[in-house]
């Protein structure tokens, strides 16, 4: 993501909220959404706006990742590993449906937890 595209998207956004799209903001979401595709950025931000949970909150570059994270995790073999992780640790009931996407915020812990493994194991490998 450039800083073209980051304002581009800002400005889409604009559209909903009336935020001012500054180049200190264009820069700053560029930086963010580095490595992210300018589509699927644009219908994070237009799926904020139609979702009635989180319609009325202000976004953030950190609702266009968690969106944007959350349907690149769509593909069924995806669910159901993620569904599996998530019943290992707790963080869902085991009746889930392994095929039922996990909700945002349980989507959202499991992604921390798995940031958290991914930590440790590479600080093991840094001890040997």
């Amino acid at each position: 993501m450039n800083r073209t595209d980051a304002a581009k998207l800002l400005t889409v956004a604009a559209g909903f909220d009336r935020r001012q799209v500054t180049e200190v903001t264009a820069t700053a979401w560029a930086s963010a959404l580095h490595g992210y595709d300018y589509r699927e950025c644009e219908a994070a931000i237009i799926q904020h706006h139609r979702d009635p949970a989180t319609r009325s909150q202000y976004l953030t570059v950190g609702h266009v990742l968690d969106r944007v994270e959350q349907d690149n995790r769509a593909k069924r073999s995806d669910v159901e590993a993620d569904v599996r992780s998530a019943k290992a640790r707790g963080l869902i009931a085991d009746t889930w449906p392994k095929r039922e996407p996990l909700p945002g915020d349980v989507a959202t812990l499991l992604a921390a937890a798995r940031e958290r493994d991914r930590q440790t194991a590479t600080r093991f490998l840094e001890l040997d």
